[in-house]
């Protein structure tokens, strides 16, 4: 059998100040003791990254097979959008202590539901 890890969400795309809701499916080799999901946004592009985790929930389980729903709230921002020279951009992470299991859920955060566009602005 292999280590897996799903994050169900219903929606993919969040308001700033919004709540995330879903699910936390593992089946695991062996008891995994903890499985944490951790809520951040980190940025890509030119210069220094820059990265945050915003919230971070942990269930301590011996049950190598289980399901967990969380309800995540956002803040007000940052924003999800893409630049010429930066980016930021938002996930959820769910982790195991005990194995490798591990899963990343891309999300977008912004008032239009969609990741921001930053152009060019011509002068």
């Amino acid at each position: 059998m292999n280590d897996s890890l799903y994050i169900d969400l219903p929606q993919k795309a969040f308001a700033p100040g919004s709540t995330i809701d879903g699910e936390l499916l593992w089946t695991l080799d062996r008891p995994p003791e903890e499985v944490t999901l951790t809520l951040g946004w980190w940025t890509e592009g030119r210069g220094t990254r820059d990265s945050r985790i915003e919230v971070t929930r942990t269930w301590q389980t011996m049950e190598t097979a289980g399901k967990e729903s969380f309800s995540l709230a956002l803040p007000p921002s940052p924003y999800s959008f893409a630049g010429t020279l930066i980016a930021v951009k938002w996930a959820l992470e769910a982790r195991v202590r005990k194995g490798k299991a591990t899963v990343v859920e891309p999300v977008t955060v912004s008032p239009s539901g969609e990741e921001i566009r930053l152009t060019r602005v011509r002068e």
